[in-house]
């Protein structure tokens, strides 16, 4: 176990340390320089290709996939009729990218092999190809050898754009790109692209390019931009200078000469601090002073920069390049006074059992919680356990002597570490820092442990920081199936739900889904029976063709949602007559969310499907509404008229023909035909009638009354027997519509005495009261021979008719009746008649 102090390894730049650890002593045989290298943000996977051409490479080849401690994760055949492969590059989701000489290029999303192809869509007719290419976290950009620039700006929205259609493009035509460089969307409002040219460095973007003016030390051969992009390095190779300059290129800060004798192989910043230049021999750390660090590195060394520091990758290791932070510099500097130096102290003093440590608190006791909380920044910063655990120890101490400490920082970071030290194992391969591991979070370190199928670790992570561990539950089931070949699909589903028997809801979809595309559709039905959610059932199942269960679903859970998203997908999917055979079944809420929500829309569909269900009502239905609809006219030719009286006719005929075939509706239908004869003498009387406009159908009755209205009662008569209007009803009509009308009042009372009325005399009488004619009203008062004669005395009262009444008394030797008439009227003539009437019957009564 190391127990020298950590600053032993520190190396000092003006003010500042840096300091060189080792993550990993790489397990591969690889030789960086003989092939393409690709290295994955954190370092979490490194993608190798190798150039070699000899015979049995040509066969061989492959991309390979390693851990950060270069441990092979997968390979990836690589047939020459694939393409020649240009550049490898990463996402910032771990998925590699494969940019070829054609133009083409693939996106491995996971670390199984499995891929997307797209296309940059070269010129072909100028033999276009891509040269090199420079990527970001979310995009990358190639150059071609015909000085064109092509771009992928988001990883989600995959259409490349072309910066040469820009009209100044023709700039760069016959011009040297000696070397380029990018600045990504997220520190600008647009992706720019430097190229230094023989003489000045230029700007370009989608719309424009332009002279950023900077010819110093131009040709240039590196341009590197800090993770903030806040200030640009630049390397010539002319005369060996490196200067920083503002990202504009406008102030030049700081120019230093390298006294290296060699050419530069890479130049990438450290942090924002310090800039890290790569020679055969050496690698130089400049940074803000005239000052530099000379490191030594193996001659194969690649850069990779992260926010807070540098990897270094060669053939044999993994280190990490760093500045180092003040809490450590404090608590570790050789000499420091400073609070949380003398409290790691006091844990010295404490394990050799000296009285210094109580001396050491009360020296610190003032600053007793500053130096607790640089214990735990130093401890989270180191990389090695014993310092972690000492520097903590020294904080737990510190806290047992305070008051009033709050312990939550403590707490994370003892957490933190403790995962940290899993993962920076070999076996997973995955050396972050504290500040990269709070970047990357706890969700994505989860995730890239489930790529690489360490589901038992990730489980162990999720319960130790009581994360959701559902995930983790479905990725195993999914790899399980993956793996699972041999075995039945019943012995598979019963493993896995012996596996997730604690689990109350799980999405069970998802691991039907991949059931699904490994050609297992039993067993996706098997495990989508598990799912609790349908919507999330319905479209696996209707993927898989299993279009009836799928309805079945949804209509055994009742979210009408559910059942019109599967009606949808169906009767796209469907030819309608195997549309109509689903249908079929006992599914009432079914068909009537299709009658009412989808069909409503399309009368041929709903027509489809009455006439496949033989249902007569509903045909006959809808060619009664289409006799009524779409047939309106502002036209009052007689062609037109016409036109709309056969459309008519031809839907009414067709309602009627389906009516009679059904014994429940053949009264309908006799109906619907007698509509028919209607309609025609509808269409007679438009000629000669007003108020008869083909623009609406009008019923038998209807056409009587309007008949009525214009007092045509002979052909009122007539029409009513061959439409066969109800008597009844006719007579109703006659005496309503004639009452209306004083002029016809006579007409009236000659068609009443015609014959016998079928519905007696009282309603002539009640409409022409109504109507305020109470002679003519008292003229029907005796024809209403079924009643009493004291209901005619009352319906002449009514008229006014004193004179009718007491005769009607008279008439039937009402006595009693006589005295009242006489008693309610003050008219003379009628209380001397009523009198004398009255007289005349007492004296016949008289005895002889």
């Amino acid at each position: 176990m190391s127990v020298s102090n950590p600053s032993l390894g520190w190396e000092r730049l003006q003010d500042e340390f840096y300091r060189s650890r080792e993550c990993f002593d790489l397990s591969w045989d690889v030789n960086l320089s003989d092939g393409k290298i690709a290295i994955a943000p954190y370092c979490a996977a490194i993608a190798y290709f190798s150039n070699k051409s000899s015979a049995t490479f040509s066969i061989n080849k492959s991309v390979d996939v390693y851990s950060g401690s270069g441990e092979k994760i997968y390979s990836i055949p690589w047939l020459s009729s694939n393409g020649t492969i240009t550049t490898l590059g990463w996402t910032n989701k771990l998925g590699l990218i494969v940019v070829l000489r054609n133009g083409k290029w693939r996106l491995y999303y996971n670390l199984e092999g499995d891929f997307n192809e797209y296309d940059l869509e070269l010129s072909s007719s100028d033999d276009e190809s891509v040269l090199d290419c420079k990527f970001w976290d979310k995009g990358f950009v190639v150059r071609t050898n015909r000085l064109k620039f092509y771009a992928v700006l988001d990883y989600e929205k995959l259409s490349p754009l072309r910066f040469d259609d820009s009209p100044s493009a023709s700039v760069l035509q016959g011009k040297t790109i000696h070397c380029w460089s990018i600045l990504p969307p997220n520190y600008s409002r647009d992706l720019e692209i430097y190229l230094s040219t023989d003489d000045s460095v230029l700007k370009m973007t989608l719309n424009s390019i332009e002279d950023t003016n900077y010819k110093d030390n131009v040709p240039l051969q590196f341009i590197s931009f800090p993770p903030t992009g806040n200030f640009v390095s630049v390397y010539s190779k002319f005369n060996r200078t490196i200067s920083i300059l503002s990202a504009n290129f406008q102030t030049t800060y700081k120019t230093y000469i390298s006294d290296s004798e060699s050419d530069a192989n890479q130049m990438e910043w450290c942090s924002n601090d310090a800039v890290i230049v790569t020679y055969p021999d050496e690698t130089k750390v400049i940074g803000p002073s005239d000052d530099s660090l000379s490191l030594y590195m193996e001659p194969e060394c690649y850069l990779h920069p992260e926010f807070d520091g540098t990897f270094f990758l060669s053939n044999t290791k993994l280190e990490f390049l760093s500045r180092v932070g003040n809490s450590t510099s404090a608590t570790f500097k050789i000499g420091s006074t400073f609070s949380s130096a003398i409290l790691l102290d006091a844990i010295d003093q404490i394990d050799n059992h000296s009285p210094k440590a109580t001396e050491n608190v009360e020296i610190i006791k003032d600053n007793l919680s500053e130096a607790i909380n640089y214990c735990i920044l130093a401890a989270a910063e180191e990389f090695d356990p014993y310092w972690q655990k000492r520097l903590l120890r020294a904080a737990t101490f510190g806290k047992s002597i305070i008051d009033f400490y709050n312990p939550d920082d403590f707490v994370e970071t003892c957490k933190n570490l403790k995962v940290l030290n899993m993962i920076r194992q070999p076996e997973v391969g995955l050396f972050l820092t504290y500040s990269q591991y709070l970047d990357y979070t706890i969700e994505n370190v989860i995730k890239y442990i489930l790529l690489r199928k360490m589901h038992y670790l990730a489980l162990k992570i999720s319960q130790y920081l009581n994360l959701p561990d559902d995930d983790i539950y479905i990725d195993w089931a999914c790899c399980k199936i993956k793996a699972s070949g041999h075995l039945d699909d019943k012995k598979l589903c019963d493993d896995i739900r012996k596996m997730m028997k604690h689990k109350k809801v799980l999405s069970y979809h998802k691991i039907a889904d991949v059931a699904y595309y490994e050609g297992r559709i039993k067993l996706s039905i098997m495990l989508l029976n598990y799912e609790t959610d349908t919507s999330k059932q319905i479209p696996i199942l209707l993927e898989m063709g299993e279009d009836e269960y799928a309805l079945v679903k949804a209509e055994e859970s009742g979210d009408s949602d559910s059942i019109l998203y599967v009606l949808i997908t169906l009767i796209n999917k469907l030819s309608i007559a195997e549309f109509f055979k689903l249908l079929k079944s006992n599914r009432p809420r079914t068909i009537a969310l299709f009658l009412s929500k989808i069909a409503i829309n399309d009368p041929k569909l709903t027509y489809d499907y009455y006439y496949q269900d033989d249902q007569v009502s509903q045909l006959a239905l809808i060619e009664l509404q289409k006799s009524f609809t779409d047939f309106s006219t502002t036209q009052n030719s007689d062609t037109m008229t016409r036109e709309i009286l056969e459309k008519r006719k031809l839907h009414l005929n067709k309602a009627a023909g389906l009516l009679e075939r059904w014994k429940f509706t053949e009264f309908e239908g006799k109906l619907v035909k007698e509509q028919i004869k209607a309609f025609e003498e509808q269409y007679k009387l438009s000629k000669s009638h007003e108020g008869f406009g083909m623009d609406k159908i009008l019923s038998p009755a209807e056409i009587i009354e309007i008949l009525l209205k214009q007092g045509e009662l002979k052909l009122a008569t007539r029409l009513h027997t061959t439409l066969k209007v109800d008597e009844k009803l006719f007579y109703w009509k006659v005496a309503k519509e004639f009452s209306k009308n004083k002029q016809l009042h006579d007409t009236l009372y000659e068609f009443a005495r015609s014959k016998k009325s079928p519905i007696g005399y009282e309603p002539f009488f009640i409409e022409t009261l109504k109507n305020g004619d109470r002679r003519q009203a008292s003229l029907f008062v005796g024809l209403c021979t079924n009643l009493s004669h004291r209901q005619r005395i009352h319906m002449y009262l009514k008229c006014d008719d004193f004179r009718s009444a007491v005769e009607e008394a008279y008439k039937k030797k009402d006595v009693e009746y006589l005295e009242i008439l006489g008693s309610v009227t003050d008219n003379t003539v009628i209380i001397r008649l009523s009198n004398e009437y009255k007289d005349k019957l007492k004296s016949s009564r008289l005895p002889f």
